[in-house]
């Protein structure tokens, strides 16, 4: 148990809901700053909320979720969690086609509303590809090159 949570037991008066409150609150002055919310900034925001709030993980998710959701605020985590069940589904032989990659990318851009440049949603999506170790399809059958994906 730290000091914070000692302190907090001894105090007359504690209110978790209370708490709870002000870490909605804190989660909502991070949203201000964008439309996204990383996964550094979610990390440190629930982090904030185990240790300064005192809540729980499942109760600090919860809340941050929740605010995020009303203010329209998108989670990298998710969205990357998402476009990797759509890769999954394309995906044809460990091979992912330019197609279905430009949706990919055009679906990662619209479910972060628009705050992430272009070429960032590209890398992370090869990124994403890679890490299942797939690769870009040939442009045609035989002859054709992964010289597209090779470029990003």
């Amino acid at each position: 148990m730290t000091n914070e949570e000692e302190h907090r037991r001894g105090r007359p008066g504690y209110d978790q809901e209370r708490d709870k409150a002000k870490f909605a609150d804190y989660v909502q002055i991070h949203t201000m700053e964008g439309k996204t919310i990383t996964r550094a900034n979610e990390k440190k925001i629930l982090e904030e909320g185990l240790t300064r709030f005192g809540l729980d993980f499942r109760e600090s998710q919860g809340i941050l979720l929740s605010v995020a959701s009303e203010r329209d605020t998108a989670l990298v985590s998710h969205v990357e969690h998402h476009i990797d069940i759509f890769l999954q589904q394309v995906a044809k032989r460990n091979k992912v086609s330019r197609q279905d990659f430009d949706k990919a990318a055009l679906l990662y851009r619209k479910m972060t509303n628009d705050s992430i440049p272009d070429s960032e949603i590209r890398t992370r999506i090869k990124y994403m590809i890679e890490h299942h170790g797939w690769t870009g399809k040939r442009r045609l059958l035989m002859l054709g090159s992964r010289r597209w994906f090779k470029k990003i």
